[in-house]
């Protein structure tokens, strides 16, 4: 599972976790509001522009524990804003002051195949706003809340817009990740099943000494391999760290 899985998945949890003290999502900026303020973080805003915003949208200064954010658009757009930078103090980016310039809350889920957009999303920290875009809308508009109200209760696209106060465009792309994306839900219901290293596994995670190469193809259990090792090593011991690890050729 990706790291932008990963969060998205968090947000989720974040979101019914609010919802279950009482939180309406329906009202998103309120809804995130909600949320700093039960992590002891001040919003504040300013004007487009304002030196405070350091040349971006929006902004968090771990230090002082406050976002500060522009004071225009719509109420699901300044929530937007809160929720990206509440992405970063999630997953671990609150050691320093982090300022968005761009938010794109359409974002696809899926990088871009090809072009330029897509050697640009290789770029860390493109990367991680990707990430707290995806974290922001998932909180925001969760994917199994999209999917019950269009399923289970029928509703379109332009009526989901209308209950949630949101943009139709972003309705409609979570909209489509929630129908079109694997169920996260059902993936994180299928209970893990410990199996034992084979005989060859348990020879390359059990080598010591100089690194070698190790061929493996799809399905032969790389990852199991290397887990193993790491295991071994810390049962010996060993940081695994300062252990030469084997070059898989896959």
């Amino acid at each position: 599972m990706d790291a932008a899985e990963l969060g998205r998945r968090r947000a989720a949890d974040l979101h019914e976790q609010a919802v279950t003290t009482g939180q309406d999502p329906a009202q998103p900026y309120a809804f995130a509001l909600a949320e700093a303020k039960r992590r002891g973080i001040d919003v504040e805003t300013a004007s487009p522009g304002a030196s405070l915003l350091d040349g971006g949208r929006a902004t968090y200064v771990p230090a002082d524990g406050l976002i500060i954010h522009e004071n225009t658009g719509s109420d699901f757009e300044r929530a937007f804003l809160v929720a990206h930078e509440l992405g970063h103090v999630e997953l671990g980016d609150e050691t320093g002051p982090v300022t968005i310039t761009e938010v794109d809350p359409v974002r696809p889920a899926e990088p871009s195949p090809v072009g330029f957009d897509r050697v640009v999303d290789y770029g860390r920290r493109q990367r991680r706003e990707v990430q707290m875009d995806l974290f922001a809308r998932e909180f925001l508009l969760p994917r199994p809340l999209m999917r019950r109200l269009h399923v289970d209760e029928g509703l379109s696209a332009s009526q989901i817009t209308a209950r949630m106060r949101a943009p139709l465009a972003v309705v409609s792309q979570q909209l489509l990740d929630a129908l079109l994306l694997p169920i996260a839900a059902i993936e994180a219901q299928k209970p893990h099943i410990e199996r034992p290293l084979n005989g060859l596994q348990a020879a390359a995670a059990g080598h010591r000494g100089k690194a070698y190469l190790l061929e493996a193809g799809p399905g032969t259990g790389k990852t199991q391999t290397l887990t193993g090792r790491i295991e071994g090593l810390l049962a010996e011991n060993v940081d695994p760290r300062s252990h030469p690890c084997p070059n898989v050729l896959q």
